[in-house]
């Protein structure tokens, strides 16, 4: 146990997160056994709940974050986001490098990258990163309304008529083989997951600072009753809180 000095009081036993390898890491957030599709997110947020500044969440992580933020993309099938986050962050394909892929391989998933699978109502701009810059190719998840506007590069997901239905557009990428679901946000997604009962995990980093008012919430989402969670593991890295809840009773 660490002894108790001004910068370790306090602190639980055990390995800091940035400690463990990359398999350790990977058993410690293994996916739940589910015969149906299971919906993952990974969110960062300050003290106060902010989840971005003008759009972005970059500053709020560490490294472990970082490197916590890749193997949970390791582990996926397929990575859900919303288009406002594609936008913002300026996403394009996930790139693996040799050891990536080894790893991949080695925690039973294809070694090629998982696709990004972005969630729009209205279309993108085909000349986004995303779908000019990837080597698995990417997925446009829209309503039969919008089927026109998914760019050539894209795969199109169906779901809902006039705007998306989310539980229809799992249902989909799960059919299509993509039944481990990693959601990287942003918060009006998560929000739209957690309101329908389709998000069944959170991985949340909690950064040791304060942004104020001026920050989007992560979750500006009115609820139609509290949504309770399950703590699974809570792990600490320098000042920051990792924590994986699953939602109670899954």
């Amino acid at each position: 146990m660490r002894a108790d000095t001004p910068a370790g009081r306090g602190r639980p036993a055990g390995p800091e997160l940035g400690d463990r390898t990359d398999d350790e890491l990977a058993a410690l957030y293994a996916w739940p056994d589910s015969p149906g599709p299971t919906v993952r997110a990974n969110m960062v947020t300050s003290l106060d709940g902010g989840a971005a500044l003008d759009g972005r969440s970059g500053g709020l992580g560490n490294e472990a974050d970082q490197r916590l933020f890749a193997v949970l993309r390791d582990l996926a099938d397929v990575i859900l986001v919303g288009s406002g986050t594609v936008r913002a962050e300026g996403y394009a394909g996930v790139e693996l490098d040799d050891a990536r892929r080894a790893r991949r391989v080695r925690w039973g998933r294809p070694a090629a990258p998982p696709p990004i699978a972005v969630v729009t109502g209205r279309g993108l701009d085909p000349g986004l990163p995303l779908f000019t810059a990837f080597e698995t190719a990417p997925i446009v998840v829209t309503p039969r309304v919008a089927a026109d506007r998914v760019p050539d590069t894209a795969t199109a997901v169906l779901a809902g008529e006039e705007s998306v239905d989310l539980a229809a557009a799992i249902r989909g990428l799960a059919e299509r083989g993509f039944r481990r679901i990693h959601c990287e946000g942003g918060p009006d997604l998560l929000g739209r997951l957690v309101d329908q009962d389709l998000l069944d995990e959170c991985c949340l980093t909690i950064a040791p600072m304060l942004l104020g008012s001026a920050a989007t919430r992560l979750l500006p989402t009115e609820l139609a009753s509290p949504a309770h969670w399950t703590p699974v593991t809570i792990g600490v890295d320098g000042a920051h809180l990792f924590a994986r809840y699953r939602r109670t009773g899954r």
